[in-house]
């Protein structure tokens, strides 16, 4: 899915950019054809043959400059070297032939002033539109009947207006840009979202129902006759699972404190482990208390998995704007274990959840042996609405 919504991006990314490199390269060669208008009135004047082929050639390759630049600009296919490059016969072009066939050719110089704008670099631009206007003004003092004052001003305000169009081309290809970027991000973001909830719910499921088989495996030997209750039980749990599973898919997975502990008692029950939970009497934000539910259910998975002890407390308090999870066991394992697998998989995806709201998460050997996870969150500042009251448990044991 994620793939799948990152390539139609990418195909919408280029496919716009394609489209405003044909656009770019259509609106310029238009723009140029206004000036084969002036080899009918060269000829009309009585000029010589050779000398209308030489300006209908001239006047050829000035607009296959500016079309060419215009294009390598938009579909950044040529850099600005090569530009620059062909600024140079461009600039040559727009002087020779007004001074060479009068004052209606000095139109070329605004066309000049326009290219300038596209064919230099940004830090640059400002400059090549001063040395255009000043070519304009020195070409209209040596042409007979050119108004020098007009064709300054032209000059300047096609070349003004033409910064401000790249200005504006130069934002939407970083907006274009940025807008691909989020769209990566969004599907990165949903795939760990999906990767951390179907690692932390299916963990703790399947952890459930292995020992649900391992308890009617064992009553099965013993020849007990409740063993189609314990089945009842594994396929109750499947289909809770599966519910899990859809949920975590439509990104609608809400846990409460209460329901997660009272899910793991049983658990916790099979595997020899008693719990006592001391929660807030206060409220807390629907975002803070699903992030320390997800904490809560990994840490007491973690307890059955790896912890070989027998006591354990989960205490949650709110103080000081901040909420503070403390999980402590008697364990006698590893003094630093991985929460759900051999990579620490489970510890990464709780880390994710609590440092997205501004919180932490330690681990550490608890004082006397056993194992202690602390995680911390800030509840100023918090866009959820206040969840539900969290009724106290002061000394629920199983």
């Amino acid at each position: 899915m994620g793939q799948g919504f990152g390539a139609r991006m990418e195909g919408v990314g280029r496919s716009a950019e394609q489209a405003t490199t044909r656009g770019a390269a259509v609106g310029a060669t238009a723009a140029v054809i206004p000036l084969f208008g002036l080899v009918p009135s060269l000829s009309a004047s009585d000029s010589p043959l050779t000398t209308v082929l030489v300006a209908a050639f001239a006047l050829a390759l000035f607009a296959v400059f500016q079309v060419t630049i215009s294009w390598s600009y938009h579909s950044a296919q040529l850099d600005d070297r090569f530009r620059l490059a062909l600024l140079v016969p461009l600039a040559a072009l727009s002087v020779t032939l007004p001074l060479w066939l009068g004052k209606d050719w000095t139109i070329l110089l605004t066309y000049l002033a326009a290219t300038c704008a596209v064919a230099v670099p940004p830090r640059m631009t400002l400059p090549a539109l001063a040395t255009s206007v000043s070519l304009a003004a020195f070409v209209a003092e040596h042409v007979d009947g050119a108004d020098t004052t007009s064709l300054v001003v032209m000059t300047a305000a096609v070349g003004l207006s033409m910064t401000t169009y790249r200005r504006i081309l130069d934002l939407n290809a970083e907006l274009r840009h940025t807008r691909r970027e989020l769209a990566r991000a969004a599907v990165t973001q949903e795939r760990l979202r999906f990767a951390r909830d179907m690692h932390d719910t299916l963990g703790h499921d399947l952890l459930q129902l292995t020992l649900r088989v391992e308890v009617t495996r064992r009553l099965y030997r013993a020849g007990r006759t409740d063993v189609e209750a314990e089945l009842q039980q594994i396929e109750d749990m499947g289909r809770q699972c599966l519910e899990r599973v859809r949920e975590a898919v439509t990104g609608y997975r809400r846990l409460s404190l209460p329901a997660v502990i009272e899910e793991a008692r049983p658990t916790l029950a099979d595997a020899g482990v008693s719990v006592t939970v001391h929660l807030t009497k206060d409220p807390l934000p629907q975002d803070v208390e699903t992030a320390l539910s997800w904490v809560v259910r990994e840490a007491l998975t973690n307890v059955v998995r790896h912890a070989r002890a027998t006591h354990c407390r989960v205490t949650v308090s709110a103080e000081d704007d901040r909420a503070a999870l403390e999980v402590l066991d008697d364990g006698k394992g590893p003094a630093r274990r991985p929460l759900s697998g051999p990579g620490g998989n489970g510890l990464t995806g709780l880390t994710e959840r609590v440092t997205a709201l501004g919180g932490s998460l330690r681990t550490s050997a608890a004082p006397g042996g056993g194992f202690r996870l602390l995680a911390a969150v800030p509840l100023r500042g918090s866009t959820a609405s206040r969840g539900p009251r969290i009724d106290p448990v002061t000394e629920g044991t199983t």
